[in-house]
């Protein structure tokens, strides 16, 4: 599954923001945090995924 598959729209939309923002950096140092800021969006919904499918499993059972 693509990561981005995962997000919801409002993430979506964040994250497409913050690659624009991202490609505008003037420094290495705010390109970093935008990526950083990109990464914890994703690992959240990997998460929220993962959770979400463990409890589909348990409510099956």
């Amino acid at each position: 599954m693509v990561e981005k598959e995962l997000l919801t729209k409002e993430e979506q939309r964040l994250v497409d923001k913050l690659e624009s923002e991202m490609f505008y950096a003037s420094t290495r140092t705010h390109m970093n945090f935008y990526k950083n800021e990109i990464q914890t969006i994703l690992s959240q919904a990997k998460r929220r995924h993962k959770l979400l499918k463990n409890q589909s499993h348990v409510a099956a059972y």
